[in-house]
C-alpha cells in the first residue's frame, strides 16, 4: 500500500498514533467487510459473481467510452456477447500502447477522476484515470490479503521504499499509517545503521519493502552481525521475490515473508497464501487469465502465460482483457492448504528487478525510479543502461511533444532520485530492442554486481 499522503512528524518526536487513516474511509471499510464475508465462497459462488462482474465491466466500458465501443463494434461483439465466462475470450485484447495513445477514448468521464501513470515498471509508461472510491477498494483488497498473515491497520511498520525524505536522517514517522519510513535512495552502510538504531526503539511489527531493498538491508545486517527487533513478518511488493532473497529474509528476521502481485491498472491482484508461498488470485477484484504464446488460455499446471486482467473496480479508465506484459506460472485451481477455491499461481516470472550501482556503491532499484504523474507522457519507451559504476544512460524513444526542456526536466527529476553520485546521460533513440519473450528490459547492465545471484541472472535473461 503505497500512500503518498499523510501527516508527518520527525521520528524523534513522541506521538500517539491515531486510528489508521484508511479506517476513516467509508468505502475502504465497506469493501473490507465485503471481502471478509465473501472469503468463504465456494467455487460456484465465485464463478457466478465473476460472470456478473465481467458482464458489468464490459457493459460499462462499451456504454461509457468511445474507444471500447468502436473496438467492439469493429470486432462484431457487444455486452450481449458475454453469456458465459468463456465468451470473454471473444473480446479483443487491450494493450498498454492502446491506452497510452488513446487515453481519452478509453476513459469514462466520471466525477472525481484524476490522472496517474503506471510509472513505467516495464519500460512502457501508461497514463490513466482513477477515482478515490476505486482506490479505496484497491487498498482494502491489499489489506484483506495481509490479514491472512496477521497484519492489521495500525500495526507498527518499518518501511524501506524509494521515498524522497527531506529530514537529516532520511527518516520520517507517519502517524496516519503508523509507519517509520526510511529512504532507500540513501542506502549506505552509515544510513542503514541509523535506520537500524531507530528501529530498536520503534520496535516495528512488520517490515514493508521492495524485495531488492530489503535484501540489501538484510545483507548489511548479516555482514555486520547487527541485530534487529523481532518482527511478525515482511510484506514485499512491486518486484518479483526471488528464492535467494526469501531465504536470507527468513535467516535474518526469522519471520514470515509475504508477497503480492498488483499493478496501477488495478485489474488483477494476487497474494501469498497464509500457509504456502503461492499466489492466490483475488476473485472479487478482477478476472485473471493466463494466455500462452499461442494465444490460448493456460490450463496445464506448470505452464507459463501472460497475465491478462479485467478489472471489477476501475471505472474512470476501464481495463477489459488488458495485457499486463507480466508472466505467471499456473499451479492450478483451489488450494489444499487454506481451502480457498481460487486460481493459484506457482510464481510470477515478470517484474524484473534490477539494481543501478551509484558512484559511491549505493544500490538504487529501478522500481524506485517510477514516476506516477505525467513524467513519462512525452516518451514512448525507455531503458536504463549501465556499463560502469556511477554512470547511467537513459535511452528513450521520444514522442513529437518531447523537446529539449522536457529532456532536461526528466534528467533533473531522475537525478534527484538517483543521487549526486550518478552521472546520467540522456540518449534519444529510434527504437529499443525487446527480449526474446517480447518484454521491455528496464535495465541493461554490463558490469559485475556484488548483489547478483544465479537466480537473478536467470531472470534477467527473460
Amino acid at each position: 500500500m503505497n500512500h503518498s499522503e499523510g501527516s508527518f512528524v520527525k521520528v524523534s518526536e513522541k506521538y500517539e498514533a491515531p486510528a489508521h487513516v484508511d479506517l476513516r474511509n467509508r468505502d475502504y471499510c465497506r469493501w473490507v467487510e465485503f471481502l471478509r464475508e465473501s472469503d468463504g465462497w465456494n467455487r460456484q459462488h465465485i464463478e457466478d459473481y465473476q460472470l456478473e462482474q465481467v458482464r458489468q465491466a464490459v457493459k460499462f466500458a462499451y456504454e461509457n467510452t468511445r474507444g471500447y465501443k468502436a473496438l467492439y463494434d469493429k470486432f462484431g461483439v457487444s455486452p450481449d456477447t458475454i453469456q458465459t465466462i468463456d465468451d470473454l475470450r471473444k473480446l479483443p485484447f487491450i494493450e498498454k500502447q492502446m491506452i497510452r495513445d488513446n487515453l481519452e477514448d478509453f476513459s469514462a468521464n466520471i466525477d472525481g477522476r484524476y490522472y496517474v501513470t503506471t510509472g513505467g515498471s516495464t519500460g512502457v509508461p501508461c497514463g490513466m484515470y482513477r477515482d478515490q472510491k476505486s482506490f479505496a477498494k484497491e487498498l482494502a483488497s491489499k489489506a484483506h490479503q495481509y490479514y491472512r498473515v496477521g497484519w492489521k491497520e495500525g500495526d507498527r511498520q518499518f518501511v524501506l521504499r524509494g521515498l524522497q525524505i527531506a529530514t537529516g536522517d532520511r527518516m520520517e514517522l507517519v502517524p496516519d499509517f503508523n509507519e517509520l519510513r526510511c529512504s532507500t535512495y540513501h542506502f549506505t552502510s552509515e544510513s542503514m545503521e541509523i535506520y537500524r538504531q531507530r528501529a530498536l526503539t520503534y520496535e516495528p511489527e512488520w517490515i514493508r519493502c521492495y524485495p531488492s531493498s530489503g535484501y540489501v538491508f538484510a545483507r548489511f545486517l548479516k555482514e555486520t552481525n547487527r541485530s534487529f527487533p523481532k518482527i511478525k513478518g515482511i510484506l514485499c511488493a512491486s518486484e518479483h521475490l526471488y528464492d535467494f532473497q526469501k531465504k536470507l529474509f527468513s535467516e535474518i528476521f526469522d519471520a514470515r515473508v509475504f508477497c503480492h502481485y498488483g499493478h496501477y491498472e488495478m485489474a488483477v491482484l494476487a497474494g501469498f497464501c497464509e500457509y504456502e508461498d503461492t499466489y492466490h488470485v483475488l476473485p472479487q477484484y478482477g478476472y485473471a487469465e493466463l494466455i500462452g504464446e499461442d494465444g490460448k488460455p493456460v490450463v496445464e499446471p506448470g505452464h507459463i502465460g501472460e497475465i491478462v486482467g479485467t478489472s471489477f473496480i476501475m471505472k474512470a479508465t476501464p481495463f477489459v482483457r488488458y495485457k499486463t506484459q507480466d508472466l505467471a506460472v499456473l499451479k492450478g485451481f483451489g488450494c489444499s492448504s487454506c481451502g480457498r477455491p481460487y486460481q493459484i499461481w506457482e510464481r510470477i516470472e515478470g517484474r524484473l528487478q534490477e539494481l543501478i550501482v551509484t558512484g559511491k556503491g549505493r544500490y538504487v532499484s529501478t522500481s524506485m525510479l517510477n514516476m506516477h504523474d505525467d513524467f513519462y507522457d512525452h516518451i514512448k519507451y525507455f531503458q536504463f543502461y549501465q556499463k560502469e559504476q556511477g554512470k547511467v544512460v537513459l535511452r528513450f524513444v521520444p514522442k513529437q511533444t518531447c523537446n529539449r526542456q522536457v529532456v532536461e526536466d526528466m534528467k533533473r527529476a531522475l537525478l534527484l532520485k538517483m543521487g549526486a553520485d550518478v552521472e546520467l546521460t540522456m540518449e534519444s533513440v529510434g527504437e529499443i530492442a525487446l527480449t526474446k519473450r517480447g518484454k521491455h528490459r528496464l535495465l541493461v547492465q554490463e558490469m559485475e554486481n556484488e548483489y547478483n545471484d544465479l537466480s537473478l541472472g536467470f531472470a534477467l535473461r527473460l
